[in-house]
């Protein structure tokens, strides 16, 4: 699977099951996450962003965005819609389309717009290539807890580390905010190697003149290799 700039999305945690025997990080890495990616033709993914951010006057101010695409990396074919809630404005819905042929999206049920490059509409919706997200899965496995259940792998994090900070936003290229702590659940299929759900919540505590920032990550991946292409709209 070629490493293109691709959508991203999120989903509820799975509950790890008794009778799980503890595995070594080295197990997912070398027979799951590495070589998964390459037996990725198309999959589907739902991201869901929750953020709560509590304010110097002592208000809470919340959004909400979920967006669901299927993507053909080698064709370089991404398709689906977010809707955003919050914010400065009521809810709406953005529909995307982006190929090597060019890029289209529409908000609402307005007309399809033409774009010279998908760039700049994907970067609106949360944009990553599924390598960043086994690399997601490495980090947080080399920091935290992996366990094997029969179908299952499951990595679990729970704390603060500086170190981790800094790479998970370099990552997915966001500037790093100092002390900000993280609670993650990953789930991986453990005959494929594919990723199931990501869970992620970070919390960045107030300090003198700053605020207090909560935000839910939950991403589901679905449909591996299944899915068949849609033409591009008129």
């Amino acid at each position: 699977m070629n490493i293109k700039r691709l959508l991203f999305v999120i989903l509820p945690s799975a509950v790890i099951l008794s009778a799980c025997q503890r595995a070594f990080a080295t197990d997912i890495q070398s027979e799951v996450t590495l070589t998964a990616a390459e037996n990725i033709e198309n999959y589907h993914q739902v991201i869901t962003i929750e953020t709560e951010t509590l304010t110097e006057e002592n208000t809470i101010e919340s959004t909400y965005a979920i967006t669901e695409a299927t993507i053909f990396p080698d064709e370089a074919l991404a398709y689906g819609q977010r809707i955003t809630k919050g914010g400065s404005r009521d809810a709406y819905k953005t529909s995307i389309y982006a190929s090597n042929d060019g890029a289209f999206q529409k908000e609402n049920s307005e007309e399809w717009i033409a774009s010279a490059t998908p760039d700049p509409l994907f970067s609106s919706i949360s944009v990553y290539p599924y390598e960043t997200f086994t690399a997601l899965v490495a980090l947080f496995e080399s920091k935290g807890t992996v366990v094997s259940s029969d179908d299952t792998y499951t990595v679990t994090y729970s704390g603060y580390d500086e170190t981790l900070n800094r790479e998970l936003s370099a990552l997915v290229q966001q500037f790093p905010i100092s002390g900000t702590k993280y609670d993650v659940t990953i789930t991986l299929d453990k005959e494929t190697g594919f990723i199931t759900v990501i869970q992620l919540q970070s919390h960045t505590g107030s300090t003198a003149g700053k605020r207090a920032i909560t935000q839910n990550l939950t991403a589901q991946f679905s449909k591996y290799n299944i899915n068949t292409p849609t033409n591009k709209p008129n």
